[in-house]
């Protein structure tokens, strides 16, 4: 039973399909495990989804992407991958820190400039 206030095991608990749809569906559709064959990288992956999808669905998988971001921060990077993989259904592994921003970049650069 959870506890009202248990911000120790709050990050984990909450990261779920239900919790992130969208970020899950961009993950398995765009992070998949022919994503690397399909796209090359990570960076474009996440430009192919920026130009395929709709202003306002960029606009929320941003949205839960930082606040997948912000509920794991200080989380070991293993820890990370695991929640990515496990709850959101990725297939990628981040490599290091630069990976997950190269993740927000991507989503913000909507425009193709």
């Amino acid at each position: 039973m959870k506890k009202a206030g248990d911000d120790g095991k709050k990050a984990g608990s909450e990261i779920s399909a239900k919790h992130f749809p969208a970020l899950r569906a961009f993950m398995r559709s765009y992070l998949h495990q022919d994503f690397g064959e399909e796209y090359g990288s990570v960076e474009e992956a996440a430009r192919t989804f920026v130009d395929d999808a709709t202003e306002a669905e960029v606009a929320t998988v941003l949205t839960e992407w930082r606040e997948f971001l912000e509920m794991t921060r200080g989380k070991p990077l293993g820890e990370i991958n695991n929640l990515m993989g496990s709850k959101l259904g990725s297939a990628w592994v981040a490599g290091g820190w630069g990976d997950l921003e190269s993740i927000t970049e991507a989503l913000e650069h909507r425009d193709g400039n």
